[in-house]
């Protein structure tokens, strides 16, 4: 009787001194992404005695909401942001340093570069990828076909795609060669800007701290943009359209060639299975390939305690295992990993690999000025694209651009 109660007892400390060492950690993630992330939480929860407990934050609300909470010492454990402003929190050393986990993991080379590249600053590494997405283009095969051109091959630069969008609007006045959202600058840096990277340019320099807006690669996608507006190839909502408009124009059938994402191969196929549709790369004005890597790179916030830092760290390894990968692939569309391009599309439409092999291609803004440079809705980007593809002034705003990008830069570099 005596060995069987200090069994219990034993076993009892032993439950006890496992609770107390349980650690728990806050992740904060916008909501376009909280789903997803939720669902890793869970699963990571039910095998694991330290818990992740997922914020959901409205996406628009993430950033200033972030920045107040670090200013005001009640910042989350870390939190899972859109990558583009990983700079700029990093440039306020507002993050954690993980430089030694992400250098040591056995697939770091397998991470996302554009993602790794802007958790990066001033040598370290403050972020590691979550849930990517890349930028590509949507054709619709049998418009490809009526209009004589071969559904089997895609666009292989700016160029073909503005010849072809003629021919397709050729078939019909109110059948359009071409699709991309005008007036929201978050989407012209996701189907505008790859153009660009594809040949080697860009509108800001590496380290993100110069303009370099007036490129001839700059003015060749201009040009080819105002031919396809002139001939009317262009669906008349890319003016004033969002993305929603985007993906209802293209199922219509009525919709040559979109400026899409990597989600779209999913979406058309679950809700629009009658679309036939290739997907591709995003051509440059001559030729080349890039994307826009775009989506969710987790942080951790500065000043995190060793024993949550490791619960958030284990928490990173458990989602890149192969099998979480899977999960997220079926979830959001592509997995953080880039070397597991088998596992995790095994089972899905194999055109989702156009958009993975691409992300080794793709690039992201390095700024610390993202909103102000390219979101705001008065910013110089959406005014360059609106006045040089809508207007008649394509020198004036160039020139224009280009000036009122230097002077935020000049005035927001740290």
């Amino acid at each position: 009787m005596l060995h069987l109660k200090t069994t219990i007892a034993a076993v009892a400390l032993l439950a006890s001194s496992s609770l107390a060492s349980a650690e728990e950690i806050t992740l904060w993630v916008r909501t376009s992404s909280g789903a997803v992330l939720q669902g890793l939480a869970e699963k990571y929860n039910a095998s694991h005695s330290d818990k992740v407990n997922v914020t959901q934050i409205t996406a628009e609300q993430m950033v200033p909401k972030l920045g107040a909470a670090v200013a005001g010492g009640a910042a989350p454990d870390g939190a899972v942001l859109d990558l583009i402003y990983l700079p700029t929190f990093a440039a306020n050393d507002s993050l954690e340093d993980i430089s030694d986990f992400v250098k040591g993991l056995p697939y770091s080379a397998a991470l996302s570069p554009s993602h790794i590249r802007l958790a990066t600053y001033d040598g370290k590494v403050y972020g590691v990828p979550a849930l990517p997405d890349a930028s590509i283009i949507a054709y619709n095969t049998d418009l490809f076909k009526k209009a004589g051109l071969d559904p089997e091959k895609a666009p292989a630069s700016l160029e073909e795609i503005a010849a072809d969008a003629k021919k397709i609007h050729a078939l019909d006045k109110e059948t359009y060669g071409f699709y991309f959202v005008a007036n929201s600058g978050s989407w012209l840096i996701y189907d505008f800007l790859p153009h660009l990277w594809a040949a080697n340019a860009d509108v800001l320099s590496d380290d993100g701290r110069t303009a370099t807006v007036d490129t001839p690669a700059m003015r060749d996608t201009i040009a080819a943009y105002r031919d396809m507006w002139k001939e009317g190839a262009i669906h008349p909502t890319s003016r004033s359209g969002n993305g929603n408009n985007a993906v209802e124009a293209f199922a219509s059938g009525k919709v040559g060639i979109l400026m899409t994402g990597s989600y779209i191969v999913n979406l058309l196929t679950s809700k629009y299975p009658d679309v036939k549709f290739a997907v591709a790369p995003i051509p440059g004005p001559k030729g080349g390939a890039s994307s826009f890597a775009g989506g969710d790179t987790v942080a951790l916030i500065k000043g995190i305690s060793e024993e949550k830092k490791k619960v958030a760290l284990d928490f990173v390894k458990f989602y890149m295992e192969p099998e979480q990968q899977v999960y997220i692939t079926q979830e959001s569309g592509m997995p953080s990993r880039t070397d597991l391009a088998k596992e995790a599309y095994a089972k899905f439409d194999p055109r989702n690999l156009i958009a993975y092999d691409i992300l080794a291609k793709a690039r992201t803004p390095y700024t610390f000025s993202s909103d102000e440079l390219f979101v705001s809705r008065t910013g110089p980007f959406l005014n360059l694209i609106q006045g040089t593809i809508f207007g008649d002034d394509v020198d004036g705003s160039i020139k224009k651009a280009q000036d009122d990008f230097t002077k935020i830069l000049d005035r927001t570099n740290p």
